[in-house]
């Protein structure tokens, strides 16, 4: 019975967070914004790898939207150019910036476990999902990030999507769908 309700209250939240169950309001006039967030893809990348270099998980995570920018603005913002923003429940939101943050603090680890204490040098980025618009951010993702460590070794960074937003860059999250 437990499992069951477990599964109800699961399946509501994701109907809720789809959009399915959220009401439409009206986006203010003040542009969203990124805090401290790169100037381009070229310093956010670089500014990975220092982290990752240095072996700074912390650093590592400020690269990535707060859950306040997550819950304002990615989430709000993920609809057609054009489109009034989602107003989504506090809980829905909540519960999927936890499910993000977590599997970022997860993938985030397994980078560090990986990739950390070594200098790398970008060979190629690309993305396996493309460059998506929505109102009031810019997709870049799923990022792979070909790079050379300082061995010659050839490697791949799976590194998840960049939110792109007035000309600010941060990953939504270390996350990756292969």
């Amino acid at each position: 019975m437990q499992l069951l309700r477990n599964v109800t209250i699961g399946v509501v939240l994701l109907v809720a967070a789809s959009g399915l169950a959220t009401t439409k309001v009206t986006h203010s006039q003040a542009k969203p914004q990124l805090v401290n967030g790169a100037p381009s893809v070229d310093a956010l990348l670089d500014d990975l790898l220092a982290a990752l270099a240095a072996q700074d998980e912390q650093g590592m995570h400020r690269l990535r939207v707060s859950e306040t920018e997550y819950r304002e603005i990615i989430i709000p913002g993920t609809v057609k150019e054009g489109d009034p923003p989602r107003q989504v429940a506090a809980m829905p939101s909540e519960f999927f910036w936890r499910m993000l943050d977590q599997k970022s603090e997860d993938v985030g680890r397994l980078l560090m476990q990986r990739f950390g204490g070594h200098r790398y040098t970008r060979k190629e980025l690309s993305y396996t999902k493309g460059v998506r618009k929505f109102a009031w951010y810019t997709a870049l993702g799923e990022v792979r990030l070909h790079v050379q460590d300082e061995n010659g070794g050839d490697h791949v960074l799976h590194t998840g999507s960049i939110a792109e937003v007035n000309g600010r860059y941060k990953f939504i999250g270390f996350n990756y769908n292969d």
